[in-house]
Formats: structure tokens, C-alpha cells, sequence
């Protein structure tokens, strides 16, 4: 096997996205909502450590991913990296088939893969195969995660009281892997 130097010459390090061993598939187009970028993705499921906080790769149709990162206006006014993942949040999945009353609500817990953080789950789609809405609720961090605020070190704004949402209509046609 041949060993890869992941610096280039001019030493920079490749980005997780660039070494990871899978394919991502979009679940529909990024979006911004104030200081969060927004991107929904999912692969074939996946084993987690540890165990129980999410469904087990055997039970599962796919893993879905949130991508969030901040936006400039998350820079700004938050203090997060332009483009680095926002830590802290609460973030769920409400996932429902077109014309279905039944209505799945996932718990995305914060998680680490081999291309970068995001928040994630193993999901089964409950009625098979057809057109899902796939909604994500972002909660601002809660109490336990603080923000700077006096006039040296401080941010300029302050955290969202009401949760932000995104949606999309997205066609689970089954593995693609």
C-alpha cells in the first residue's frame, strides 16, 4: 500500500472532506439563516461509539447529517471561524413521507467522522421508499455553553431565542451505495 503525505508541497493539510472514505449525498441545497450555513447530507449508515445513542447501523435505511458552520454574520456577531462548525447546538430532524400522517423526530447528537464535526443520526425511513419532508430545528446553545460579553473580550450579538428551521422535499429512492 502506498503511503499518502497528506501536506502538499506548500504545506498545507488537506481537508477532512478531501481524505474521507464515503460519498455524501445532498438531501436538497445548503441554505443560510443568519449566522448558521446550513447543509443537509446523508450516506449509508454507520457504527457510532458509543453505543445506544443513535440506531444501530443494522437498523437504519442511511445516516443523515446536519452540516452547520457559521456564516459571516455568525463571525461577526457570535464569534465562531467563518466556515468552521458552530458547537453547542440543539439540533433534531422532524422527518415525514407526502401524504403520511406519521411523523418521525430525530435527535441529532453532536458527533466527529473522519470529515470533521457535524450532528447526525441513523435514520429509518419508516415508510419506505417516496418524497420525505425533512425539516431541521436549530437551537441556540443553552445554558452551558456562554458567551463573552464585556467591552474587551466580548462578541457583539447575542444568541437566537427562537429556533431556526429548514426544510426540504427529498426524494429517498433507497441505498445508493
Amino acid at each position: 500500500m502506498e503511503e499518502h503525505d497528506l501536506k502538499s508541497d506548500d504545506s498545507e493539510v488537506a481537508s477532512p472532506k478531501d481524505v474521507a472514505g464515503f460519498e455524501e449525498f445532498d438531501i436538497g441545497d445548503s441554505v443560510e439563516k443568519g449566522p448558521l450555513h446550513i447543509a443537509a447530507v446523508y450516506f449509508q449508515p454507520v457504527d457510532m461509539e458509543p453505543e445506544g445513542n443513535s440506531l444501530a447501523k443494522a437498523d437504519a435505511d442511511a445516516h443523515i447529517e446536519a452540516d452547520i458552520t457559521a456564516t459571516q454574520e455568525g463571525a461577526e456577531m457570535l464569534g465562531y471561524g467563518k466556515d468552521e462548525f458552530v458547537p453547542g447546538l440543539g439540533v433534531k430532524a422532524i422527518i415525514q413521507k407526502e401524504g403520511s400522517d406519521v411523523v418521525q423526530e430525530v435527535a441529532f447528537m453532536p458527533m466527529n467522522a473522519s470529515d470533521g464535526p457535524h450532528y447526525g443520526s441513523n435514520v429509518k425511513f419508516e415508510e419506505g421508499l417516496g418524497t420525505y419532508k425533512v425539516k431541521f430545528v436549530i437551537s441556540a446553545p443553552g445554558n452551558e455553553y456562554l458567551l463573552h460579553v464585556d467591552k474587551e473580550t466580548g462578541v457583539n450579538g447575542k444568541f437566537w431565542t427562537t429556533p431556526i428551521e429548514t426544510e426540504w422535499l427529498f426524494d429517498w429512492e433507497g441505498p445508493k451505495w
